[in-house]
């Protein structure tokens, strides 16, 4: 007979080992990639170096690109951590502003790997999914419950102009860059379009 504890503790093992799994397999093939580049190395080759098969790598990854744009396990729970842990009485736009710069903090390491690749790669510089598409999702989901008394075309401008400050600082850091000078980056840029937003409502 399972006990709640057992139960919790096997379901905790699981994610453990998927976690693991995840990590393997994404650490394999971002090692191929930057030893061979990425239009080079097959998925069966990441498998057989990650000692999974072929399907179990599509278990956790749609195709090869996604091992590259996803940038954790995790990532959609701490965008999520970062929309919920701030203050319910902050502007939408201060919010904005805490969450990227909090995104950047925990995947700028990742961001950068994306950026390097992305430069020697035919494939990946037409790959589908921006950079930015989930956390404009999670962001947008979030402040239409959060911030409810906006109307919604109001929130999407404030979101699309935030992630577009994002998209154009990244798109202008240099890979040998000091991380804090990436982020700083952004940051002023977040700045400067939001001197314009000052006046934006609750």
């Amino acid at each position: 007979m399972h006990t709640e504890a057992g139960d919790s503790r096997e379901v905790g093992l699981r994610a453990s080992k998927k976690a693991l799994t995840w990590r393997t397999i994404r650490a394999t093939a971002l090692t191929l990639f930057e030893e061979r580049g990425f239009d080079a190395v097959t998925i069966d080759e990441i498998a057989a170096a990650a000692n999974v098969a072929r399907g179990t790598f599509f278990n956790y990854f749609e195709n090869k690109e996604a091992v590259v744009v996803t940038y954790g396990a995790n990532e959609a729970e701490i965008q999520r951590r970062l929309m919920e842990q701030r203050p319910t009485d902050e502007s939408l736009w201060d919010s904005l502003v805490a969450i990227i710069l909090g995104y950047l903090d925990e995947f700028e390491p990742q961001i950068v790997v994306h950026l390097r690749l992305k430069s020697g790669s035919p494939t990946l510089s037409r790959s589908a999914r921006p950079m930015t598409q989930r956390l404009v999702a999670d962001l947008r989901t979030w402040a239409l419950e959060r911030h409810s008394h906006l109307p919604e075309p109001e929130i999407m401008l404030l979101i699309n102009v935030a992630v577009t400050a994002l998209g154009t600082g990244v798109h202008y850091w240099q890979t040998d860059q000091p991380a804090a000078d990436r982020i700083a980056m952004v940051h002023a840029l977040l700045d400067h379009v939001g001197t314009g937003l000052a006046a934006t409502r609750r």
